[in-house]
């Protein structure tokens, strides 16, 4: 049993060229075992000959490989063939390695020596795999496919690469090779380039693409940045949809052999984007993404080359984000970044009960000056303070342009001191309405009277202490000035305090008396 451990053992770090990075093998080797061996690691023995270096079965007593040659099948997706040793098909042949086992895959590529007329395919397979090709010798017009899968974690070629049979092996018979997209595998630990030169060295120059460390493919749209954010290379094209809404999207710092597509996107800053080294042979695809800065999106047109970029835009506003400028739209709790730093919002501005708890959102907004479009905050329960202390005018083309209803929480709105409001179309330009906690400042207020705002169920009471208490302050204030002015100027006849004295010492010029000049006496 010890000798058996130790062949499983040298069959782990002899697939992984060393001691680092064995766990996903290793548990794939105990998969195998539990399933297909019922605990017995004895089964193993037979890939491996006397010195524990792994091998094919070679031709086994008692086994009719007849069915292995003068194949007439187009897809051989029976188990069966994962018994060949050497599989010979009339008019190109393909195995389909996703329609087998974990198992039948695993023993299939140690017991294969030869191929002709055959393609190996395997394409986005999820379960772990390792292609360990130990005796394979001769390739005859074959071709091995192992692209996009995310599950594969390593692939050899043993036999090839180690000892003197590849110097012999004409150019012809060596393996066509196109190994690309498959994220978890790796070639390369470092300053060790072993492994990726071992495949360099025994594949056809006809066909040799292989792939680098990390390079990631995407099947499906991509829904966030975290998906990308490990990728070093990226086979193929990433598509981003309607279900991408980060305003800006994590740094694409790689290179990219396919082209973008962004389809109705919430991206609005592209410079992430454009730290992207893509390799597109058609054209990227830019449809209807209304966020997206139109500055920006020139910018990368003309980094990118402008005929190799096709744009198709939203509704054809322009937004110049170095400007200052955003787009505006639906406010989302789940959205961040959208309006930081933003002064001029171009579109309307719309909070309901579906933006969520939109607090951090409404700070972000604090910076605007100008909304070219209408402000809507409508059954929001989480907004108690609506501070936009900059913003001096809301244009928007219909009426109203402001518009406060059933927000049961809000308390507060400050707005500029001389903010406008203003629509094109008829009706009223601010109605607010079923916000009871609501209290408007006196010069907020005036502005929406002398813009004809509706204020339904809005509380007089604190209306009226609104405008009165600026009236008695101002007043209060004018009073206080008159008496500190009558007393000053009393105050040299009025007796005050000593104290008072003290804080507002008093002096008495006092003219002083010229002497008469004596008169000399009569003599």
């Amino acid at each position: 049993m010890l000798k058996t451990y130790i062949i499983l053992f040298i069959i782990s770090q002899l697939a992984f060229g060393g001691y680092q990075d064995n766990t996903e093998f290793d548990e794939k080797i105990k998969e195998i075992i539990r399933s297909r061996a019922n605990g017995d690691v004895s089964f193993l023995r037979r890939f491996v000959n006397a010195d524990g270096i792994p091998q094919g079965l070679g031709n086994r007593d008692g086994f009719n490989d007849s069915y292995c040659y003068k194949i007439t099948e187009r897809l051989l997706a029976h188990s069966k063939y994962a018994d060949c040793t050497k599989l010979e098909s009339l008019n190109g042949s393909v195995v389909d390695l996703n329609l087998w086992t974990g198992f039948d895959i695993f023993k299939f590529s140690v017991n294969l020596l030869e191929l002709k007329n055959v393609k190996v395919e395997m394409t986005y397979r999820t379960e772990l795999t390792y292609l360990y090709f130990s005796a394979f010798r001769k390739c005859d017009n074959c071709l091995f496919n192992l692209t996009r899968n995310p599950a594969l974690v390593g692939l050899r070629f043993w036999n090839l690469s180690h000892g003197g049979y590849l110097d012999t092996l004409s150019h012809e018979y060596r393996p066509k090779l196109l190994v690309r997209g498959n994220l978890r595998l790796k070639l390369s630990q470092g300053e060790d380039r072993r492994k990726i030169e071992d495949l360099k060295k025994v594949c056809n120059k006809e066909l040799c693409e292989i792939q680098n460390n990390e390079e990631c493919h995407f099947r499906h749209s991509i829904k966030n940045s975290d998906e990308y954010s490990n990728c070093r290379h990226v086979y193929g094209d990433m598509h981003f949809t309607s279900r991408f809404q980060e305003s800006q999207p994590g740094t694409m710092d790689f290179r990219i052999d396919g082209c973008f597509l962004f389809n109705r996107t919430g991206i609005q800053f592209l410079r992430p984007i454009m730290r992207a080294f893509p390799n597109c042979s058609r054209s990227h695809l830019f449809i209807k993404n209304k966020y997206m800065c139109t500055d920006q999106l020139l910018e990368l047109k003309d980094r990118w080359k402008s005929n190799n970029v096709n744009v198709t835009p939203a509704d054809g506003m322009d937004v110049k984000c170095y400007q200052g400028e955003c787009r505006g739209g639906f406010v989302s709790e789940n959205v961040k970044d959208r309006y930081s730093g933003c002064e001029v919002i171009r579109g309307n501005v719309l909070v309901t009960d579906q933006s969520g708890n939109v607090s951090e959102r409404i700070r972000d907004l604090s910076y605007a000056h100008i909304i070219n479009g209408s402000l809507h905050l409508i059954n929001n329960t989480s907004i108690k303070k609506l501070a936009l202390p900059f913003l001096k005018e809301i244009y928007s083309t219909q009426c109203p342009a402001l518009v406060i209803q059933n927000m049961s929480n809000l308390t507060d709105i400050i707005f500029h001191s001389h903010i406008e409001f203003n629509c094109n179309s008829t009706g009223p330009k601010v109605l607010i309405k079923n916000s009871p906690k609501l209290y408007l400042y006196h010069q907020t207020l005036r502005q929406m009277r002398k813009a004809g705002a509706i204020l339904e169920d809005f509380d007089s009471e604190t209306d009226t202490y609104s405008e009165n208490s600026t009236f008695y302050l101002v007043g209060l204030c004018v009073l206080i000035v008159i008496f500190v002015e009558i007393a000053w100027a009393l105050r040299k006849n009025l007796l005050f305090p000593n104290w008072i004295y003290r804080i507002f010492p008093m002096s008495i010029k006092r003219k002083l008396k010229q002497k008469q000049p004596r008169k000399k006496k009569e003599e």
